[in-house]
């Protein structure tokens, strides 16, 4: 598609979505509710901006304090079992009961709460506005937070800046180990100026092979299939691995046995194991778990500044779960 093709359809795009907006805003149009707390843990861009990760951490601290939660997520690009990679990674963490995946996040939601789930993490519900919600986290990559600028297809963007407007919680997301969120901090609150700003980053934890022991590669090379290919290499580079070379797929793909026997080739020449992403790996062929020439990069998601009120924000009054940050929405003061 012609550029000139991508910015017409970017403004028939925009049109839709602002007459979407005008219909709820006029209450033509109204989101259910269920009988729960809902938490949107979304992006404004398309890609790779740490949700996933995110929402692990969350739903990991929710266990922790004794909230029943369960995780509500599109089955994306599904593979050879129906599901996508997130719903199959997020059951792998959490179990088959806290996790529902299918094509509608209402109705999922509304069966999560029926399942006796009282905080319902939504894993991408920032646009899917059908769905009420008690609080919306929108996350944004700090090295590409406004995706080219323009809205889909001419840019990354799914929504207009100013739909930041109807985030109660913004997060930089991907930061370096020393850098300073204030000065982005600053621009986002330009299209959110009531929200609470936090920032995060994704780290580093280890290495690990298919089926679970422990690796100590030296050379890498990186394959992927997410959104934010560059972000997955500079973690390499933070796990002290030199990086050799780089195969990029399209974001959810599923890799053939083919692939995987040519990224592993790839990878031998140059003297490096294939290094996948956790989400990668549910993706890789399953009969290769034993092999040694593959490994996982294993990152957490670590709070750089305001996680403290962002988790108290996450599980409110209504979980019966308190944190030391209080329940209370704080005032968009700065990046604390």
């Amino acid at each position: 598609m012609s550029d000139g093709l991508r910015t017409v359809a970017a403004t028939v795009y925009g049109g839709a979505w602002e007459a979407r907006r005008r219909a709820y805003a006029l209450g033509w149009v109204r989101p259910s509710r269920v009988p729960a707390r809902v938490v949107s843990v979304g992006n404004l861009t398309v890609g790779g901006t740490g949700k996933t990760t995110l929402v692990t951490h969350l739903m990991r601290r929710a266990r922790a304090l004794g909230a029943a939660a369960r995780i509500v997520c599109r089955d994306y690009h599904p593979g050879p079992h129906g599901h996508g990679d997130e719903a199959i990674l997020y059951r792998r963490t959490f179990g088959e009961r806290s996790v529902l995946s299918g094509t509608n996040k209402r109705a999922l939601a509304r069966a999560a709460a029926q399942a006796g789930g009282e905080l319902i993490l939504v894993d991408d519900g920032f646009s899917h506005w059908a769905l009420e919600r008690d609080l919306d986290v929108v996350l944004l990559d700090a090295r590409d937070p406004w995706g080219g600028g323009r809205l889909l297809p001419a840019g990354r963007l799914r929504e207009p800046r100013q739909a930041l407007q109807r985030a109660e919680v913004v997060v930089l997301s991907r930061l370096e180990p020393s850098e300073d969120p204030a000065t982005l901090a600053e621009e986002v609150r330009r299209f959110a100026p009531a929200a609470f700003v936090a920032a995060g980053r994704h780290h580093v934890i280890g290495l690990g092979t298919l089926d679970g022991r422990a690796a100590t590669p030296r050379r890498a090379w990186v394959v992927t299939g997410t959104g934010h290919p560059a972000a997955v290499a500079s973690s390499a580079a933070e796990a002290g691995l030199e990086v050799t070379g780089t195969s990029i797929y399209r974001d959810h793909h599923w890799f053939s046995r083919d692939e995987a026997r040519r990224e592993r080739q790839r990878a031998r020449a140059a003297g490096s194991v294939v290094l996948l992403t956790a989400k990668d790996a549910v993706r890789w062929p399953a009969h290769e778990r034993g092999d040694e020439e593959v490994v996982v990069l294993e990152v957490e998601w670590r709070w750089v500044s305001g996680g403290d009120t962002v988790e108290a924000l996450v599980f409110g009054a209504s979980t019966g779960v308190s944190v030391a940050a209080g329940n209370a929405r704080p005032p968009a003061t700065g990046v604390s």
